[in-house]
């Protein structure tokens, strides 16, 4: 009897512990990051840096956080969050204008959450190349996207993104802006850069 509670305190014991050791890692993003929006209209390009970004990413417990390690099941978690205000131009009236489109008063921040990593692919300088599935929220209004993105180790264990993505204002329900009596007319399209890293 003792040796049969013996045996079944040491399988339980085993098991807590392999619980432990799988535990998910939170990696929050670090305060060096870069990120830009930019767009064209017929008479001039626009853009704007993001000044606040706040986001977690939780991966499953890795023996040895590394590229080579990663594969698609280990991303178990992303969100980013960009308050509108943070969107800035240099210029007060553009920035005005960006928020109003955005509709910061409804919905004072863009986020973006993934939804699955679909391939991992490790490269020759011992980067890996990412693609990705997640959505967009803006001005109240989901979209979902598809990107790649090129992720490296940094030296001090931090993991890096960079990237870019296109997106449409329409998709947001956001007519392209127009000024000057429809003489300037903002295009459709624009293109989202980072550079990120978790740690």
């Amino acid at each position: 009897m003792y040796f049969k509670k013996l045996i079944t305190t040491s399988i339980l014991m085993l098991f807590m512990a392999g619980a432990v050791l799988a535990q998910d890692v939170t990696l929050n993003v670090q305060d060096n990051y870069e990120m830009r929006l930019d767009g064209e209209a017929n008479v001039r390009s626009w853009g704007a840096d993001i000044t606040e970004l706040r986001g977690s990413l939780v991966l499953a417990e890795m023996e040895e956080r590394s590229i080579q390690n990663l594969t698609p099941d280990t991303f178990k978690e992303m969100t980013l969050t960009i308050p509108v205000e943070s969107l800035d131009s240099g210029s007060g009236g553009l920035n005005k204008n960006m928020h109003k489109y955005l509709k910061e008063d409804d919905y004072p921040n863009i986020t973006f959450t993934l939804s699955e990593v679909t391939s991992v692919e490790v490269q020759e300088d011992g980067s890996a190349l990412i693609s990705a599935n997640g959505t967009v929220n803006a001005a109240g209004k989901d979209h979902n996207i598809t990107m790649s993105v090129t992720a490296k180790m940094n030296d001090d264990g931090s993991i890096n993104f960079v990237g870019e993505q296109d997106l449409l204002m329409t998709s947001f329900d956001i007519d392209p802006p127009t000024a000057v009596f429809g003489t300037v007319r903002a295009r459709d399209e624009m293109v989202i850069t980072f550079n990120v890293n978790f740690n």
